[in-house]
């Protein structure tokens, strides 16, 4: 079903999606402003991405050989695609309720041209902080009788966990996006169990094109 991005294999599809996130950040860095677009906190996209694109190999390379994420080579179809893409529709579909009944701040996403490096950027760092080191982490201290599913199920709930605290939100809105990006995650990480990294990528960009691209232009002239 989600051939589409598992179809650029193991580690053909991880090394392309490694090369163009960095150079996303670097066409940041070198044509745009970045002081804006910090990656975590006030450190600079460019080096986490670097960064992010080192760790992600051998952090696959242990998880594959535990078994935790699927290495597989499938073909490239449209078919794929067009689901792909329609799973992305369909989970921003909750953040966008969420902004319309409780207002995220105005200025929660990237407008283009800019949003097209850098969500592909952070995309790759997201993916290595929230689930490929805490699986990592989690998969070197449980035995290896231990099932896969006990070691994906703890990192469901990594990025919503960070997203309240790094939040700023009232206490419902907070809650609602706990729930929202916890069952995201969930989505991914079965993607990742299932197909593989380049899978679970894509789906992440899939989302960003959705919630943070096209809702974050509407929602400016909606809500404001």
């Amino acid at each position: 079903m989600f051939r589409v991005f598992s179809g650029l294999g193991g580690q053909v599809g991880t090394l392309s999606i490694v090369l163009v996130s960095i150079a996303s950040a670097s066409v940041l860095a070198l044509f745009f402003d970045t002081r804006a677009l910090p990656a975590i906190g006030l450190l600079p996209l460019l080096p986490m991405t670097a960064v992010a694109g080192f760790a992600a190999p051998p952090l696959l390379s242990m998880l594959y050989g535990r078994g935790i994420g699927a290495l597989k080579t499938v073909p490239f179809t449209l078919r794929g695609m067009a689901i792909l893409i329609g799973t992305g529709a369909i989970l921003a579909m909750p953040p966008i309720a969420i902004d319309l009944l409780t207002r995220f701040p105005r200025d929660i996403n990237v407008a283009m041209p800019e949003a097209m490096y850098f969500y592909t950027a952070i995309a790759l760092v997201a993916e290595v902080l929230f689930h490929l080191l805490p699986l990592a982490v989690l998969a070197t201290l449980a035995p290896k009788r231990v099932p896969a599913i006990w070691v994906l199920l703890p990192v469901v709930f990594v990025e919503p966990a960070a997203q309240v605290v790094l939040g700023a939100g009232p206490v419902l809105q907070m809650t609602l996006v706990f729930v929202n990006v916890s069952l995201i995650s969930a989505v991914q990480l079965w993607l990742f169990r299932r197909y593989g990294f380049a899978a679970m990528f894509g789906l992440r960009i899939a989302f960003y094109l959705f919630w943070h691209v096209i809702w974050g232009d509407i929602r400016l002239s909606l809500l404001f």
